[in-house]
């Protein structure tokens, strides 16, 4: 089935910061397979195409190029704004340093920090990975704290045993049931007390259940996960 959502519903952002296409479609793309979500920020200021590989490009300047990757999206601009990169990966900057050393090293000897601006991307990117892996650490830590100690439900043979023991005395003594009230209201409550405590047992486990959702929802963030991605 195709997806007839509109980009701006897609990317949940304003049309002014959709880029042109052809290059929206590639960005619609890469949102749906969750290699990359869409972080808002100010109100004056350009979304972010996040990249699950690293990069961070300005949703706006977001454009389907050639480059020593092939056909990938890229920054229009050479990404010299903090917090922002050229390429969508560091396999980006090595295979464009990896190509200009050998397609024109004169124009690196001319200017031997041409490639700082790449590095710093990369380095930036791999930095970006790792805190996104203490997030997925910090994740699964407070998951097994959830779960260490799971709500224990009362043992239903209580329910059981009372149960038979006030059908036995109905199907055995029926014509003396006024002289077994009191124990068959004891026997009753029995029955109540296990459902009670069962009924508890299972707001506590959706309690937790709901904890967890809340720190999957929080690990997920703005990215595509419902959608199968």
């Amino acid at each position: 089935m195709s997806d007839e959502r509109t980009p701006e519903e897609i990317l949940d952002v304003n049309r002014r910061w959709l880029p042109p296409e052809p290059h929206l479609q590639k960005v619609i793309e890469a949102v749906q397979k969750d290699s990359a979500h869409i972080e808002k920020r100010g109100h004056h200021e350009p979304p972010l195409l996040m990249f699950e590989d690293g990069g961070v490009i300005e949703l706006p300047k977001a454009r389907y190029e050639q480059t020593y990757r092939g056909m990938q999206l890229v920054s229009s601009d050479e990404a010299a704004q903090e917090g922002v990169t050229k390429f969508r990966d560091v396999c980006g900057c090595a295979d464009y340093i990896k190509g200009i050393l050998t397609d024109d090293p004169a124009s690196v000897q001319a200017d031997p920090h041409r490639f700082d601006q790449l590095l710093d991307n990369a380095l930036y990117m791999i930095e970006r990975m790792y805190k996104r892996e203490d997030e997925y650490r910090e994740f699964l830590v407070a998951i097994a704290a959830i779960c260490a100690q799971p709500p224990k439900g009362p043992d239903p043979k209580m329910a059981s045993k009372a149960a038979e023991e006030i059908r036995m005395l109905l199907h055995e003594h029926p014509e003396d049931v006024g002289k077994y009230v009191e124990l068959l209201n004891s026997l009753a409550e029995d029955v109540r007390h296990v459902a009670s405590k069962q009924e508890k047992c299972l707001r506590e486990h959706k309690d937790l259940a709901m904890k967890i959702n809340q720190l999957y929802k929080d690990v997920k963030g703005a990215r595509n996960w419902d959608e199968g991605g």
